[in-house]
């Protein structure tokens, strides 16, 4: 099969696993409402926290993590017996300073390939009229699979501010625009590069930056909604 046609597979099966919003069949399968009538109306986990609680958000968010999870691995599985694929990785100097990075070129777009459809399909879920999430849960669980270490540190960031703020949207938008920093470090101590990763690092965080640009008037504002906060109260 060429290689195009499994890069453009990968993409649909990844998009059609993104369009899956979670917020919306938990909200609808268990609540029998649409949480995009709600709140702020967007299909997300903090919305849905907000409009039925912890139960419905956890459900959501584990959901909606799994879905980018098996879109890598579905990338991974896919190139997985390929002969033309070699494990070997070649090396380049930088400022006197070697640097190694992997002569598998084809999975590594394969799997970015994933990451985006996932996180397209969560925007814009065909199965839902095209109205989803922000992707930042989705985006987390591809890149645990693609690179767990990377985001393990953007997650602890995320954590650390939802945790002194209560606001989940500010945890968000500076965890996902510090996966780039963290990312070139991880470079420098690590002495990889990958040139997918690196195109990665910096547009997700674009996108769920924009994504969030209603949450970032009212935090300039001070109207955010924080968590544990009335739901009636803004």
């Amino acid at each position: 099969m060429p290689i195009f046609v499994k890069w453009l597979i990968t993409f649909i099966v990844s998009y059609l696993l993104g369009s899956l919003s979670f917020a919306i069949i938990v909200s609808k399968g268990i609540y029998k409402k649409d949480i995009r009538s709600f709140g702020s109306g967007n299909a997300g986990m903090t919305n849905i926290l907000r409009t039925f609680g912890k139960k419905a958000a956890a459900l959501t968010i584990t959901g909606d993590a799994l879905k980018g999870t098996i879109s890598v691995l579905f990338a991974r599985a896919i190139f997985a017996t390929n002969a033309f694929l070699p494990e070997a990785t070649n090396s380049f100097i930088i400022f006197n300073r070697e640097f190694h990075y992997s002569s598998n070129l084809y999975m590594e777009i394969a799997i970015y390939i994933a990451v985006l459809g996932s996180f397209l399909g969560h925007l814009y879920p065909c199965f839902f009229q095209f109205k989803g999430g922000k992707g930042v849960s989705v985006v987390a669980g591809s890149l645990m699979a693609a690179t767990p270490i990377t985001l393990c540190l953007a997650l602890s960031i995320f954590f650390i501010i939802v945790f002194t703020t209560k606001i989940v949207s500010l945890g968000s938008i500076i965890s996902s625009a510090s996966y780039f920093f963290i990312t070139l470090i991880y470079f420098g101590i690590t002495k990889t590069v990958s040139v997918p990763n690196l195109i990665a690092s910096i547009v997700f965080p674009s996108v769920i930056a924009w994504s969030h640009r209603a949450n970032i008037k009212r935090l300039i504002n001070g109207t955010e909604y924080k968590f544990g906060q009335d739901k009636d109260k803004k």
